[in-house]
């Protein structure tokens, strides 16, 4: 058999397997079934190599197949009677020495075994050797039996020869139940127009171009039409060919497979239905996690950290009177927080509400019910199940996200030289103060006078003092509340993030495994 074919059947079958293992929902058991059988069929043909090639002639009663089956034999092996039905067990010849195993694979009888090798022949059958040529039952037979076997074997075989006669060739039973059902293995059929001798050359022409037609209207836009006739031996050479062609090829049973295996792989796809996108890539995903950041408390720890920062920078930066008087002043985070990154979440985190559970369960159940409303029942169901294993450990599973954020409490380096030049300024003021009045003390006692740059001096510390101290101030408000906003902003970020790795992977990662082995089935059967 051809490699590549083989490599593409192989390939298709361990996804039709993989298809299975979902479980027993997941497929009708119609579809289960016949999967199993396609892959037993497979495994089997593959496994009796491409010596040989099965082809079959079908048809149904009257339509001359037997005939049409001993005239391309050369011999009179089918039994040809008057008294419908005649054929009730598959007829076999056998062009070369072998085949045993696919007879009995196929369970054709011994005694309707014929070997078609004889010296007098000499080379005329030789382009033949390799093939297994089968005269079905009737497919409308009256017997059930005869229809069952009928339809067993052109379910094996390699390739199927369908014989019609002019007068049932646009049988509505024929096309509907059998032809149109095989459309998907339509290189693998040849239909041939039997009995032509019954027909002047203007009717044959008209009938194969009414049975062309509707071959293309079953969806059989690959099958050949030939004509034939077992008793002028017209297009028997040509039918004769065409198997010889087959053999030659050794790819008819590949072929086969491929297309049974590529149908079958259609069908699982039909019930599997088309794949949908992970809730997380839908526009209302960023929506839950806007609300999951307010079930945590996002808002709260990113306004704690600011106004943390706020106070911590005042008491550095800040004018050293007003500050010393502020030391008591109320602490954001309590006045036992520490100083560790733990204390100062904990302390700030508050409980998730009910009201807020309520409301990101909602939300979140939403989101997953319209990700996966155009899947099978089986799926929305196998979904909704791990949506609920989500939403039990939703309280935890944001707990843990906040907490493990590494909030740092920032303590920048012009905290420092602020506090430095705020006491300078400071000191200078004072000292600027305490020479105004001593100078002034001095002028109104009378008791001495002091040297004009003492006064200079006095009123020079303190104008620098109080300007400086101003300016200083002015400044390191604002540094404050740009680094305040900044490490809110960081903060803020970090717990997004992390609650939305929760939306991600925790709480929504059990939906998202549902819907990436419906994508992965699908898709493995592409």
């Amino acid at each position: 058999m051809n490699s590549s074919a083989q490599t593409e059947i192989r390939r298709f079958a361990e996804a039709i397997r993989h298809s299975l293992s979902l479980g027993p929902d997941k497929l009708s058991s119609e579809v289960r079934e016949d999967a199993l059988h396609l892959l037993e069929r497979a495994e089997d043909r593959l496994g009796l190599g491409e010596d040989f090639t099965v082809v079959a002639f079908a048809g149904s009663t009257g339509s001359g197949k037997s005939s049409l089956f001993n005239a391309v034999a050369g011999l009179e092996i089918a039994r040809v009677g008057v008294r419908r039905p005649t054929t009730s067990r598959p007829t076999a010849c056998v062009w070369g020495s072998g085949g045993t195993d696919l007879l009995n694979w196929l369970h054709v009888p011994e005694r309707s075994r014929t070997w078609r090798e004889s010296a007098l022949d000499g080379d005329d059958q030789r382009r033949l050797h390799g093939l297994i040529l089968l005269d079905l039952p009737d497919h409308d037979s009256t017997a059930v039996a005869h229809r069952v076997e009928s339809d067993r074997l052109v379910g094996l075989v390699d390739v199927v020869f369908w014989v019609v006669d002019p007068q049932k060739y646009a049988d509505f039973s024929l096309h509907s139940e059998y032809l149109a059902k095989l459309a998907e293995n339509s290189s693998n059929m040849v239909v041939v127009l039997n009995q032509i001798d019954k027909l002047s050359a203007e009717e044959q022409k008209a009938a194969a171009d009414h049975l062309r037609q509707l071959l293309v209207e079953d969806g059989l836009t690959d099958t050949k039409v030939h004509v034939s006739s077992a008793v002028t031996r017209d297009g028997i050479p040509e039918i004769r060919s065409i198997l010889a062609d087959t053999v030659d090829s050794k790819q008819a049973a590949a072929e086969r497979l491929l297309s049974d295996m590529e149908s079958m792989a259609r069908r699982i796809q039909g019930e599997l239905g088309s794949p949908v996108a992970s809730p997380d890539e839908l526009p209302e995903a960023s929506l839950l996690v806007e609300t999951m950041s307010d079930a945590a408390g996002v808002e709260a720890v990113t306004q704690t950290v600011r106004d943390d920062y706020l106070r911590r920078a005042y008491r550095k930066t800040g004018y050293p009177v007003l500050a010393w008087l502020q030391r008591n002043a109320p602490d954001p985070l309590g006045a036992k927080h520490g100083q560790g990154r733990d204390e100062l979440v904990r302390a700030s985190v508050p409980a998730t509400s009910k009201a807020q559970s309520s409301q990101v369960r909602l939300m979140a159940h939403d989101l997953v019910t319209e990700s996966v409303s155009t899947l099978p029942r089986p799926w929305q169901s196998a979904a909704a199940e791990a949506e609920k294993t989500s939403t039990a450990e939703l309280a935890e599973t944001l707990d843990s996200a906040v907490t493990a954020v590494d909030i740092q409490r920032r303590s920048p380096g012009w905290w420092s030289l602020a506090n430095l030049a705020q006491i300078v300024f400071f000191l200078a003021t004072i000292l600027g103060a305490l020479g105004i009045i001593v100078s002034a003390i001095v002028a109104i006692v009378g008791s001495g006078t002091l040297p004009g740059w003492c006064w200079v001096l006095s009123i020079g510390l303190f104008v620098l003092g109080v300007i400086g101290s101003v300016v200083t101030s002015v400044m390191a408000k604002s540094a404050r509340l740009k680094g305040a906003n900044e490490a809110a902003g960081e903060v803020d970020r970090s717990l997004r993030d992390a609650v939305g790795q929760v939306a991600q992977s925790s709480y929504l990662q059990p939906v998202k495994t549902v819907i990436g082995e419906h994508r992965k089935a699908y898709e493995l059967l592409a």
